[in-house]
């Protein structure tokens, strides 16, 4: 595989874990994916595991968090069940606070709706990117601020487009939790993400802020 990041030891507070830089200044999202998952199944990192664990193999530690979930992701996902983007909703769980509207996967008890009996992820291979980036182990401020830039705006996405269809189709955006909602669609403009149906049309560098992006980039 070229390598398109560097990935390396590190430290954070006292524990091991890895930092990550980008050394393709072209990289999509999809190819940061992609690398990221090949380094985490053949590189040697420190995992934070529960004790006498030895591999993630059936593990579902991790799938017990509110899982946020973007416009690609809800697209992934209705392509692996084979249905439209308003029936996956039925897998989603929409909460409103004010203006605010969150969307994640919707669990069954503690636990995400996609693990089968066995404990493992039903659609793992077409899993949402938090998903794809949650590693199990120490990682830098700056890793965690691109994780959460990239759900974000993902998810205003989601919003926005949800919006759209759900009002063509005659029918309100389904919420399961709600308090004060004042849901405006102006709110939610179009985007970066508008339009885009792969992680591979989504470049790293348009979806981080100027910022992050320069202190995540290693100039060679």
């Amino acid at each position: 595989m070229n390598s398109r990041l560097q990935i390396k030891p590190a430290r954070f507070n006292g524990q091991s874990g890895f930092e990550l830089h980008i050394q393709d200044p072209h990289i999509t999202v999809q190819e940061f994916l992609d690398e990221l998952n090949y380094s985490y199944l053949h590189m040697n990192w420190p995992r934070l595991w529960p004790v006498n664990r030895v591999s993630c193999e059936g593990c579902d530690l991790c799938c017990q968090e509110p899982l946020p979930v973007t416009s690609i992701d809800v697209m992934q996902i209705g392509e692996a069940l084979g249905i439209h983007q308003l029936e996956v909703f039925r897998y989603l769980w929409v909460e409103v606070q004010g203006p605010v509207v969150d969307i994640t996967l919707r669990r069954r008890g503690q636990k995400c709706i996609f693990l089968n009996s066995q404990g493992k992820c039903s659609i793992y291979a077409q899993r949402p990117f938090a998903c794809q980036t949650y590693l199990c182990c120490q990682t830098s401020p700056e890793f965690e601020q691109l994780r959460s830039q990239i759900v974000n705006k993902g998810m205003d996405e989601l919003v926005r487009s949800s919006l759209a269809a759900f009002n063509k189709a005659g029918k309100p955006l389904p919420i399961n939790r709600s308090l004060n909602p004042d849901i405006d669609p102006l709110d939610w403009p179009k985007g970066y993400f508008t339009g885009k149906t792969s992680y591979k049309q989504i470049k790293l560098s348009k979806v981080l802020s100027f910022d992050l992006w320069h202190k995540m980039l290693l100039l060679k």
